[in-house]
């Protein structure tokens, strides 16, 4: 699917992320392993941030939202759509987003719901609430995050990729908001190559998702570029999910993307899912210091298997620094959990 949206305008992007920081070295000099050493220099994920005792992704999202709305101050009475993008809600049922909505104080007007998805997570919660808006012309709220990564001893080698993020998006209707062009595939015939059963087993097959990134996606993104006669120049930055570094440097190289275009947060804050394309935007706009409007390709790619991209001018002021947090919301007693 493909196409163009009209009129909507992001206001603001807030990042958070645990405050408990996990270095990945610290599992090589416990268990001594040179294929996990290895691994680490590969991935190009030094440490993570891993949400302790009962913080969830919801927590993490509701601190994203709150401070963004306090920053942009919204009448929250007057938001019209809340998408919460997570594969590791707090209830089976019924939706995270009806917890974050009473948490957040939105009113029944607003419209909520959970969208089940990965890696992609970000560019799909983006085309969806975009749509809606250009429909109710009014203000949504798009979060995204997961809370999957593991802190302890006893863990796989998969474990060191993960780490845990929730991201706010607050977007309006504006009559003169530069159009957002976009593209999403999937495939559900390669849906074993990345899954999780309702037992809580889970499978990656790594060598078939490099091969994804690589090929497919790499390919999408030229396809992408060449169908929107956009050149690499055209764009100031490149904005990838970080699934490890290797994936992310093969599709720059394989579409000849430049190193100073290239957004990263692999380093310092691991795979974060659906959250890792808002992060590295938050970290990156710090630490290179932007500041106005900026043309930005974001990528998104992972369980499913889905991919796509998201081409837009975006103004790197409304982009606010990462929140570290450790809050608990104490609605879950009510709840059993």
């Amino acid at each position: 699917m493909r196409g163009e949206l009209e009129h909507i305008c992001i206001e603001g992007i807030v990042t958070t992320v645990p405050e408990n920081e996990v270095c990945n070295d610290d599992y090589v000099n416990k268990i001594q392993n040179r294929r996990v050493k290895k691994q680490i220099l590969l991935t190009g994920i030094d440490n993570r941030r891993v949400s302790v005792g009962e913080q969830k992704a919801s927590d993490l999202a509701t601190v994203a939202a709150d401070r963004l709305l306090d920053h942009l101050k919204w009448d929250r009475s007057k938001i019209d759509v809340l998408i919460f993008v997570t594969q590791s809600p707090d209830l089976v049922r019924p939706s995270t987003a009806f917890l974050i909505q009473d948490r957040l104080g939105l009113s029944r007007d607003c419209m909520v719901y959970d969208i089940n998805q990965g890696c992609a997570g970000y560019i799909v919660g983006l085309t969806t609430i975009c749509s809606i808006l250009q429909v109710t012309k009014g203000r949504g709220l798009l979060l995204v995050g997961e809370s999957n990564a593991v802190a302890g001893d006893e863990i796989d080698r998969n474990a060191l990729l993960e780490g845990d993020a929730a991201a706010a998006t607050a977007l309006q209707y504006k009559e003169n908001a530069d159009p957002i062009k976009f593209v999403n595939y999937c495939d559900g015939s390669r849906a074993d190559y990345l899954y999780k059963t309702l037992n809580n087993f889970a499978f990656m097959d790594g060598n078939a998702v490099l091969l994804f990134g690589l090929s497919d996606v790499a390919d999408s993104v030229k396809q992408f570029m060449g169908d929107n006669n956009i050149s690499v120049a055209d764009i100031d930055y490149y904005v990838f999910h970080q699934a490890q570094k290797m994936i992310v440097d093969g599709i720059a190289q394989a579409v000849g993307i430049p190193e100073d275009k290239l957004f990263n947060s692999c380093k310092e804050y691991g795979n974060t899912s659906s959250a890792s394309v808002p992060l590295t935007m938050c970290l990156q706009k710090e630490e290179r210091n932007l500041s106005g409007k900026k043309r930005v390709l974001l990528c998104g790619y992972g369980i499913g298997l889905t991919w796509g991209m998201i081409l837009l001018d975006i103004d790197m002021d409304v982009v606010f620094p990462i929140v570290e947090s450790s809050y608990v919301y104490e609605d879950r007693k009510k709840f059993g959990y």
